[in-house]
């Protein structure tokens, strides 16, 4: 299975399910290497999700924690140790812990991934340190990747400048209405024209109450059903056991991207689902 290299098209006249690999598939590699995006590209997943912040000579490194204590051999904060010292580490494998024995993967720089991921499949950049975010933006336009890579944050509804940041950059909102509030968060978001938003919602009632407003805004809706952060309990773990149950009824209810820790799955059920269709 291989994704399609070409640019993936976020309008709701597409019909096509975003599979989003969460951190790169770390069942078979060290979450955030350059390994796991290659598994994320061979199980078909069209966007791979990774997590940034730099380190104290400034450059910006793949890593999710604060510390390298859970997934390197290193140990301490992140932002208080130099590059040359992180390129001396090594990667846990898996989802690091001290029960993953340590691989030969080194922490891949912000740079090195994206070049890597060129051409292959689009990068979803999570800036673990929101103050990072406007200097993040104009290190992808340093490199000059904006082609591949979404920024995202969270959307502030008492801020005027959330889509101020940056008009060159593919830019994301991260939205969790409080109950009732969905709708009018969304409208809220209209003057910025979000392509997709990263939604955590209270309920799937919800979701199909929203129809409507984001078919009016053209907004995709990106959903994660990750065991750590599943929505209203429709989890990876549920999805896997019966995905039209899961991850069918999210489709239903409007969701076109999902961010899983079983990309290769969500991606096979999408094809077969299709071909169904088809027949």
């Amino acid at each position: 299975m291989t994704p399609n290299s070409a640019p993936l098209d976020f309008s709701l006249r597409n019909s096509k399910i975003m599979v989003i690999s969460h951190r790169g598939v770390w069942e078979k590699a060290p979450e955030n290497s350059l390994l796991a995006v290659d598994h994320a590209i061979q199980a078909g997943a069209d966007i791979v999700e990774i997590d940034t912040q730099k380190c104290s000579t400034g450059e910006f490194v793949v890593i999710h924690d604060e510390t390298l204590d859970r997934t390197t051999n290193g140990t301490g904060l992140v932002s208080e140790t130099s590059l040359e010292q992180i390129k001396t580490l090594r990667l846990r494998l898996r989802d690091g812990r001290e029960e993953n024995a340590v691989s030969g993967h080194s922490l891949p720089l912000l740079s090195e991934l994206l070049e890597h991921a060129k051409g292959k499949i689009m990068v979803n950049i999570d800036t673990k340190k929101p103050e990072e975010l406007p200097e993040l933006i104009k290190e992808v336009e340093r490199l000059n990747m904006q082609d591949i890579a979404i920024v995202k944050s969270d959307f502030n509804t008492t801020s005027a400048t959330w889509d101020s940041l940056n008009n060159s950059i593919k830019h994301m909102p991260m939205l969790t209405p409080k109950k009732g509030q969905l709708i009018t968060n969304l409208k809220a978001l209209e003057t910025a024209k979000p392509f997709m938003i990263e939604l955590i919602p209270q309920n799937i009632e919800e979701l199909w109450e929203a129809k409507q407003q984001l078919e009016k805004m053209d907004c995709r809706i990106w959903i994660n059903t990750l065991d750590l952060v599943p929505p209203f309990d429709f989890s990876d773990s549920k999805a896997v056991i019966n995905p039209e149950n899961i991850w069918g009824t999210l489709i239903n209810a409007g969701v076109g991207a999902i961010q899983t820790d079983f990309p290769k799955q969500l991606a096979i059920w999408l094809e077969s689902k299709s071909a169904n269709q088809q027949q």
